[in-house]
């Protein structure tokens, strides 16, 4: 219970936007009450109408937060707002494709997905501003903003460029699917109007940029464990001249990471839900790849808030791949919109923001 000066505290924690108190925080510096200047936490978007102190562990100190049923016994975790992220350790292919088994959501609204990365990035926060979140103890945050913000690139300033080019490209199936003959020509002509014409055009739009390398509101989730495990498991380093990746097994210095997330299915888009079938592209297909519309405005680490486990991949050196380079990157001849993007960066790269668009295309 909470009760005297903490009262209209604890009242006003009900709100959905504002003013979030976890039940793990601080007591004795939530009465140290500093300026009534409202406060943001500009990775996750929360906002408390004044300025705590520091200390006050808005989201909770780690060993005071509850636990879930993951969490019984795990020494390590990860923090996000309110709660802790417990992390596992698989020591096998096997271990670790028997844990993709289990991620299974018991909401029917809430997606299981997954991420792999070659390493586990820390979000980096101010001393002070970490006191006023998590109090004196460590939290490690795990860092995941989208790609638009992690190369500094303002989505809006690209986006009439992107779309013209995927204007391009449905003319150019439009064209090619008449000239073989393809049947209800002009019924397909309509749907490509009535498609750009559309929301689902913009959303699109977003999706297929993430998926091809070029920076976006969102990340790239995946529903196929091994998808996520190739990721892990493998380093990537682009030519941003030729676009051509080098791919390379992670290697001991590395620490291969997988993230468990729990996504709203309205946070979540693949190809075949927005786009017409003739418009679908292969890598997205190959990988499984859904569009996670993660972040805007002052939340810009929310992917992070849907994780709900990691695991730390060991001896992942000694690991066979789930899946090959080939299997998950379908080559130019087996991706015709790869092919496409190859084909415009010789045609339009005198025009400069094509050319620095279309020199982030990555591909094997």
């Amino acid at each position: 219970m909470i009760s005297g000066d903490l009262a209209p505290l604890h009242l006003s924690n009900a709100h959905p936007i504002r003013d979030r108190i976890s039940v793990g925080a601080d007591t004795v510096h939530l009465t140290e009450i500093g300026p009534s200047v409202p406060w943001l936490d500009r990775q996750f978007g929360n906002a408390w109408n004044w300025t705590p102190a520091e200390g006050a562990a808005l989201y909770g100190r780690t060993s005071m937060v509850p636990r879930g049923p993951l969490d019984d016994g795990m020494r390590d975790v990860l923090r996000t707002p309110f709660r802790r992220i417990p992390i596992v350790e698989i020591h096998s292919l096997e271990e670790a494709l028997a844990l993709g088994r289990g991620n299974a959501s018991q909401d029917p609204s809430i997606t299981g997905m997954w991420r792999g990365q070659s390493r586990h990035h820390s979000l980096t926060r101010d001393p002070a501003e970490r006191r006023r979140l998590y109090g004196d103890e460590p939290a490690d945050e795990p860092s995941m903003p989208p790609s638009a913000a992690r190369q500094g690139v303002y989505f809006p300033d690209v986006a009439e460029a992107w779309t013209g080019l995927l204007d391009l490209y449905i003319e150019e199936r439009l064209e090619a699917l008449s000239v073989v003959g393809f049947p209800k020509a002009d019924a397909l002509r309509r749907e490509a109007e009535s498609f750009r014409a559309s929301y689902r055009y913009r959303t699109w739009a977003f999706a297929t940029a993430q998926h091809y390398g070029l920076p976006s509101v969102g990340l790239d989730l995946t529903s196929d464990i091994r998808v996520a495990l190739y990721f892990a498991l493998h380093r990537f380093e682009t030519d941003r001249i030729t676009g051509y990746t080098q791919v390379e097994r992670a290697t001991e210095a590395d620490a291969p990471i997988l993230y468990g997330l729990g996504v709203f299915d309205h946070d979540l888009i693949v190809d075949e839900a927005i786009a017409p079938a003739w418009l679908a592209c292969a890598r997205p297909a190959a990988q499984r790849a859904h569009f996670f519309a993660t972040a805007w405005g002052d939340s810009g680490n929310r992917a992070a808030d849907r994780i709900y486990v990691a695991a730390r991949l060991k001896n992942h050196t000694q690991w066979p791949s789930p899946l090959t380079t080939a299997e998950v990157f379908p080559s130019i001849d087996d991706d015709r919109f790869l092919a496409f993007l190859v084909k415009s960066r010789a045609k339009f790269g005198a025009i400069p923001i094509l050319d620095d668009l279309l020199s982030r295309i990555y591909y094997r």
